[in-house]
């Protein structure tokens, strides 16, 4: 089930707190940085003759998106040339929600400055948020050629390192970034997550001054908990486990094309069984589109979480966010594996989507984590050592990959949510995340129309942000991903949304339960890989 909540505990902020910190911080930072053109120094002469390029910065810093945009394109119609406006529209066209129509201003800007840093790294956010990461990569190459030292492009490179767990060079590239340019708030985001809690508590302190905003002041409950007692701390050895997995609900698939052909049955969904505190127990979905553990308020006051900050969960649905809280388990037990100190964030309704809560198998990042849908279990292993890493306890360390594990698949990590390229009945392309809570596969309108036929007979489709409404029902389509190639009947269409706020990435689609349940899947959390090994099924008896 795609859910827009904590992340990873190294960037616990400000994703942690979804949409009150890190959709609200997205959207301000880089609007919010020192204007490109600065004032005039008399001010007489600015009274006298307004800068436009600052109003249009103005405009940006107050969310006024659509005004920005115009005001730019006044700007461009005298002077096409300047990068200043030419990034500034191309930069309030993507914070106002107009993705195509950024990736045509970015573009013209190419062609009109082909030698400006900023316009190049200006196009490399828009391809970064389109998910067209080959474009990505070589529009910030571009303009740290032009300029080495142009902070945006350092940010964007940032970012492109992390999401493919080079995660030492994304620490690094933050770093430099925020030296480049202090003031460009978005850079300082990702910067004050390098940093320990406690420095990272001291620094957003001081940004927030006396009087913080409510988002502010949130952040700053969750870090001055977090600075006092380091969450999820695996009390337990590390060491090959074996954890039941509960199934529930059943239906009948089609096998793999390409292999025999035949119907197997199959659950819609696995559950693990968890004591909170020693004192209650209850079986929590496992879904590898949520991360960290999700759970209701009823659960939550049995439990007796005790509150630190308020936040909002999002996911897919039409009502929007769900008010809710972070707060402290004192001990969480699943199967052998046991953490003291835990987060978890809870649900202001009674349960999760009609289940007792969601549990993200990023909990066992520090293991090499196998689910085993076949046998009904899944297993955890020591990591193999990282020849490069200080210690193995180093979170900013690069990928390795071990001798024996050449053969997995590299994927794109956003946090908690496993993203990979799926080639669409051999048409298209698009950035899909692996979603063991979704309970099929689902596929985005501007996909779609690529590859299947539509017709409005679908489905009744509930997520953690409500019921969707005008849920398409699109023809069966060829799916085909980390050497796998399935075929998914009467796929779903819905808009799905990005990795999460206005920094996050599109995503085109869902590869669910029905197909990941014909498959063993073993997940490398620290390197960012995934192994899928298909199960054989017997022929469905006549």
């Amino acid at each position: 089930m795609l859910y827009y909540g904590r992340m990873n505990l190294r960037f616990l902020l400000p994703i942690s707190l979804a949409i009150s910190v890190a959709a609200a911080g997205a959207q301000t930072t880089a609007d919010k940085a020192k204007p490109a053109v600065p004032p005039p120094a008399s001010s007489t002469a600015s009274a006298a003759a307004p800068d436009p390029l600052v109003d249009a910065q103005v405009l940006m810093s107050k969310k006024q998106f659509a005004e920005a945009a115009a005001a730019f394109q006044a700007i461009l119609a005298k002077n096409p040339s300047s990068p200043e406006a030419n990034a500034g529209l191309v930069r309030s066209l993507l914070r106002g929600h107009k993705l195509d129509e950024a990736e045509e201003a970015a573009k013209k800007a190419i062609a009109a400055v082909p030698n400006s840093a900023m316009v190049h790294a200006a196009a490399g956010d828009v391809a970064f948020r389109a998910g067209k990461f080959a474009d990505t990569e070589a529009e910030y190459r571009a303009a740290l050629k032009l300029d080495a030292n142009f902070a945006r492009a350092q940010l964007g490179m940032g970012r492109m390192y992390h999401m493919v767990s080079m995660n030492k060079r994304a620490k690094e590239a933050f770093a430099k970034a925020h030296e480049l340019d202090p003031n460009d708030d978005q850079i300082t985001q990702y910067w004050l997550e390098t940093l320990p809690y406690a420095e990272r508590l001291e620094q957003v302190k001081k940004i927030a001054g006396n009087h913080p905003t409510p988002q502010e002041s949130a952040r700053i409950e969750l870090l001055t908990a977090v600075a006092k007692k380091k969450p999820w701390v695996l009390t337990t050895e590390i060491k090959p486990t074996e954890i039941k997995m509960l199934p529930y609900g059943s239906s009948q698939v089609g096998a793999f094309t390409g292999h025999s052909e035949g119907v197997a049955n199959i659950h819609k969904g696995f559950a693990l069984g968890v004591r909170f505190n020693d004192r209650v127990s209850a079986d929590i979905l496992l879904d590898t589109g949520a991360g960290g553990i999700v759970i209701g308020r009823k659960l939550a006051e049995k439990i007796g979480v005790v509150k630190v900050a308020d936040t909002f969960i999002g996911g897919i649905g039409d009502k929007g966010p769900v008010s809710g809280y972070i707060g402290w388990v004192d001990k969480i037990r699943i199967g052998g594996v046991e953490f003291k100190d835990c987060l978890v964030e809870v649900s202001s309704k009674g349960d999760v989507v009609d289940e007792s809560g969601l549990m993200g198998t990023d909990v066992f990042e520090k293991f090499l984590v196998t689910l085993d849908f076949k046998e009904w279990r899944l297993l955890l292993a020591p990591l193999p050592n990282n020849p490069n890493a200080a210690s193995q306890d180093d979170e900013w360390q690069d990928r390795y990959i071990a001798p024996d594990m050449q053969g997995y698949t590299k994927i794109w990590r956003f946090g908690h949510l496993l993203v990979l390229p799926v080639v669409v009945s051999d048409k298209a392309v698009g950035n899909f995340a692996l979603d063991t809570g979704s309970n099929g596969n689902l596929i985005s309108p501007k996909l779609a129309r690529q590859v299947t036929k539509l017709n409005y007979e679908g489905y009744h489709m509930k997520g953690l942000s409500g019921d969707v409404k005008e849920v398409l029902n699109g023809d069966k389509a060829i799916l085909q991903f980390a050497k796998m190639r399935v075929q998914s009947a009467d796929i779903p269409v819905v808009a799905i949304g990005g990795t999460g706020g206005q920094d996050g990435t599109e995503l085109e689609g869902l590869v669910g339960i029905r197909t990941l349940v014909q498959m063993k899947m073993t997940i490398d959390y620290r390197d960012g890989l995934v192994n899928l090994s298909v199960y054989d099924f017997r022929p469905a008896r006549e």
